[in-house]
């Protein structure tokens, strides 16, 4: 499990998260339902495609919920909408095409929205730059920034969650890659922000620190009450016959 975005309805807490089954090479979206004072309900598949999905980027415009899943692998940012919440998602615009685009992040900001995404070439990271483009609504069309990429740092350039107000300041998380993929949680706040120009500056950090045994920790969700981030660790398991000294640990990670 990954990539958590928490989306609250009626007090409760639906967690939509990246899913990767051991026998699964792809992964796929579901949903954990957090009601207060239970235990969270088993995770509930909700979109499936024949090319990896992660990072289930979910917004709400109006009355309708959309997501922006990250397809990297089919070379294409796709908004689906959602017809039967939390399930049933519908495909309702390509908004980007013919791109290795990951972790496409939406702001509306002073009446345009902006999408927040990085871009790898052919043969390279897409760890590395960060791409912003800007539009009317939604669906689009999508107008790339002057600027293109607005930022190439393997420390702070790929999105790690939703943007989020910090008082009077507007904050992008984005992932520390330097280490290994998603080591850390870099916040940046936003300085200048328009078609032509685009200044951030880091002004906080989570490191994977906070719990004995991590090994990174790359995104960050709050809304409401909750707060909530991923982490991967390192656990154990042991092959061999009990009592005939044939057991070995081999390490894994989650």
């Amino acid at each position: 499990w990954a990539d958590p975005f928490p989306v609250e309805r009626d007090g409760n807490y639906f967690v939509f998260i990246e899913e990767i089954l051991a026998h699964e090479k792809r992964g796929r979206i579901s949903v954990l339902e957090l009601r207060a004072g239970e235990e969270p309900q088993k995770p509930l598949p909700v979109l499936e495609r024949p090319y990896h999905l992660s990072y289930p980027f979910v917004f709400q415009r109006k009355t309708d919920t959309f997501m922006i899943p990250e397809t990297g692998r089919n070379k294409r940012v796709e908004l689906y909408r959602s017809v039967d919440f939390p399930g049933g998602w519908k495909l309702e615009q390509v908004l980007l095409e013919n791109v290795r685009a990951v972790d496409a992040t939406l702001l509306e900001l002073d009446g345009r929205w902006w999408m927040f995404v990085n871009i790898g070439v052919e043969g390279g990271s897409n760890n590395d730059e960060l791409h912003i483009f800007h539009a009317q609504r939604p669906q689009g069309p999508w107008k790339p920034h002057r600027y293109n990429p607005v930022k190439s740092d393997v420390r702070s350039s790929r999105p790690a969650g939703r943007f989020f107000w910090w008082g009077q300041k507007l904050l992008r998380p984005a992932q520390d890659c330097s280490a290994r993929y998603g080591y850390a949680i870099s916040f940046n706040e936003v300085k200048r922000l328009t078609p032509t120009d685009y200044a951030e500056v880091e002004v906080s950090r989570i490191e994977p620190r906070w719990k004995p045994g991590l090994l990174a920790t790359h995104t960050y969700n709050r809304i409401g009450r909750l707060t909530i981030v991923d982490a991967m660790h390192r656990t154990f398991r042991w092959r061999g016959s009990p009592g005939l000294g044939h057991n070995r640990s081999r390490g894994g990670e989650s």
